[in-house]
């Protein structure tokens, strides 16, 4: 099978996450036709293979380091890229695409899922402390890994969700960045933020997905999202919570993404 009529898919996941998140929605992107790549961020792997050398490396990673790491996966590609993130990958998806513009790189389309905010929107919610619980009393948060409980996962993560469902995602997770982390929660204390993204260089067509009951990522965060890109359409499902990569709510997701793209064909075809 060829797809040189496609533009190839690039997925970036969340936090506590790898590549594999992804794959009912890198599924659906193949059947549809399409090249897809869905790597895993730096020391990403599963728990059973999470060393203590590895915790280490992982905790003490940055955004700037994540960011680095995908833009050499990215530049393989022989087109340019529709970028898709979820989560915390919704905001890596914003600053790769800032830095392909940078490098003269172009990026096709952007969609984001339930994305995380760049620096200078506010995605501090009770909701979102709550979800993060315990790890936002971690002395020295910066140096140590993140983790995500069961009750947190039911709570701000797939509470829309069954209980099965709760413990797949929780079976699958893996540790995160607390350096990471601190970056995109505590952006308003940097100076120079390494979460700002320059709207002025993401000039490709956005798509912004986001659940009305998400409570790690808000709605209200993903309307702000839309507020900073012009050019973005933004598409509230309603019931959906924040894990829209899988389950339930994926096929109304894939079906948003979709139709977009055969919108946005049109119109280029036009």
């Amino acid at each position: 099978m060829t797809f040189t009529h496609k533009h190839p898919v690039f997925l970036i996941h969340g936090m506590w996450s790898t590549g594999e998140t992804l794959k009912e929605l890198e599924l659906a992107f193949q059947g549809a036709g399409y090249e897809t790549y869905a790597p895993s961020l730096p020391h990403h792997v599963s728990l059973e293979h999470m060393t203590e050398e590895r915790k280490t490396a992982l905790a003490n990673t940055s955004i700037q380091q994540y960011v680095s790491f995908l833009l050499t996966q990215v530049q393989t590609l022989k087109q340019p890229p529709i970028i898709i993130g979820h989560s915390m990958g919704g905001l890596l998806a914003q600053l790769l695409t800032q830095e392909m513009a940078k490098h003269g790189l172009p990026v096709h389309r952007m969609v984001l899922l339930s994305s995380a905010g760049p620096a200078g929107i506010n995605g501090w919610h009770w909701s979102v402390i709550r979800t993060f619980g315990h790890n936002l009393f971690k002395l020295g948060l910066w140096k140590r890994c993140t983790n995500l409980r069961k009750k947190s996962v039911a709570y701000g993560i797939a509470n829309t969700l069954d209980d099965a469902t709760h413990t797949e995602i929780y079976n699958k997770r893996t540790l995160e960045s607390g350096l990471a982390s601190w970056q995109i929660g505590m952006w308003f204390l940097y100076k120079n933020a390494p979460t700002f993204v320059d709207e002025s260089l993401v000039t490709c067509p956005v798509l912004i997905l986001g659940g009305n009951e998400d409570r790690i990522t808000p709605i209200q965060v993903q309307h702000a999202l839309a507020n900073k890109y012009s050019q973005a359409q933004l598409t509230a499902i309603e019931g959906a919570c924040h894990w829209t990569v899988a389950g339930k709510h994926l096929t109304q997701v894939c079906s948003h993404i979709f139709n977009w793209l055969d919108l946005q064909a049109a119109s280029s075809a036009a």
